[in-house]
């Protein structure tokens, strides 16, 4: 049985706050600008990071999109996902799922192997995929004093 670990609950939260922020900053900077259409959102979709020894996985909640709509790049370590959510051509008796144009940020670290970058679209969660750069393992160098 695993014993409750108030600092990690702490910690925890301190991340989810931090990502609250972030992603509310964002919200802001891109309606700031709207000169920038790219950037101009009309929701944001929920996303969970996840991390293990070989890779980060990126998981967006993206139900009822189709894979035509999305569009993922990754430029100067900024992934970006973006997307369309058509609307219905007949209005919904109750419409509770946001319609619209959606855009997500997300900072990468520079330890990634860009060129192994795989996305999978399933059951309407987009997983990317982005695989860590194998570490080179530090080596004792002798330098000899003249």
């Amino acid at each position: 049985m695993a014993q409750w670990n108030p600092l990690h609950d702490l910690v925890s939260l301190q991340d989810r706050m931090n990502q609250l922020f972030e992603d509310a900053s964002q919200r802001r900077g891109s309606k700031a600008d709207s000169s920038d259409e790219v950037e101009q959102s009309d929701w944001y979709p929920a996303a969970d990071v996840f991390e293990d020894d070989n890779e980060y996985t990126i998981a967006v909640d993206l139900p009822g999109i189709d894979r035509a709509a999305l569009d993922i790049s990754l430029e100067d370590n900024k992934l970006r996902i973006t997307g369309n959510r058509a609307t219905l051509e007949t209005v919904p008796h109750r419409g509770e799922c946001p319609k619209g144009k959606f855009v997500r940020t997300f900072t990468v670290p520079a330890s990634i192997e860009q060129n192994s970058i795989k996305a999978d679209y399933k059951d309407g969660v987009l997983r990317v995929h982005l695989p860590r750069r194998p570490e080179r393992k530090s080596q004792r160098v002798e330098i000899k004093i003249s």
